[in-house]
């Protein structure tokens, strides 16, 4: 009986070739080098050093404000931005190991810069003013209407200052409201900071961290159209690690010129 033939060596390729190929493996062998690829160009793009890093701060450069020098602006803000491309990256599909390390970079490339630690309740409720100055000289308004409470929380063991303030002034918006007895509640006005107590400043000023925050009605985890300074003082607070001297007392403001 003569012995059974052995397969060629181009015969047993192909076949190999066909079995590889109806497997899952390449798909597999795909992935792991796509994903491979992916995480270098991320770690290039996002690399401190890279261009693209460059031209990141060279975008958040141009939304903060031109007056970082004066002592406060914008502690954290980059978190906002930070916190938007996250939200690209995931909503684009990308997930598992590779969005985590894609976040990594991102934070590595937005957290280069150093962070003030506090902002002055005046200079915030100054700008507010500020943008206001106009239509308040429109409609005759003198002042603003603002409202700072204290409150202690439970057991006394935490104290609390809320802030509210609106552009309207009190008799203003009685007038329009046709309010004759009442007053505004503070649940009516358009903006509000509540502010945890944590200590005090080298100038005897109350500070600490806010823990609620309105804006133009809306609590500010659902309005980031933060065009304003005073706005983006108030993300900054609230997303971030700055805390808030209460320096100024109600009677200060007014659209004086």
């Amino acid at each position: 009986m003569a012995a059974p033939q052995q397969p060629s060596l181009e015969s047993l390729f192909t076949d190999r070739f066909k079995a590889f190929f109806a497997s899952a493996r390449p798909a597999e062998i795909l992935d792991a080098g796509l994903e491979r690829m992916l995480t270098d160009i991320s770690k290039e793009l996002f690399s401190c050093q890279g261009s693209f890093a460059g031209e990141v701060k060279k975008v958040i450069s141009k939304a903060l404000p031109g007056d970082l020098s004066s002592v406060i602006e914008l502690p954290r803000y980059n978190d906002l931005i930070a916190n938007a491309m996250k939200q690209r990256w995931a909503e684009s599909g990308v997930t598992g190991d590779m969005l985590r390390r894609v976040n990594a970079d991102i934070d590595e490339v937005l957290h280069y810069d150093a962070i003030p630690e506090f902002v002055s309740l005046t200079q915030l409720l100054e700008s507010f003013i500020e943008v206001n100055q106009e239509k308040a000289a429109e409609k005759r308004w003198h002042v603003p209407h603002v409202l700072i409470r204290e409150a202690d929380g439970i057991g006394g063991r935490s104290r609390y200052i809320h802030v509210f303030f609106d552009a309207e002034p009190e008799l203003a918006y009685r007038t329009r409201m046709n309010l004759h007895e009442s007053t505004r509640t503070e649940t009516e006005f358009a903006n509000r900071i509540s502010v945890q107590i944590t200590g005090n400043s080298d100038r005897g000023f109350e500070y600490g961290k806010v823990i609620t925050a309105l804006i133009e009605g809306e609590p500010i985890g659902r309005n980031f159209n933060l065009a304003r300074r005073w706005q983006k003082l108030m993300a900054a607070m609230y997303f971030g690690a700055a805390k808030l001297i209460i320096d100024c007392k109600e009677s200060d403001f007014s659209y004086a010129p």
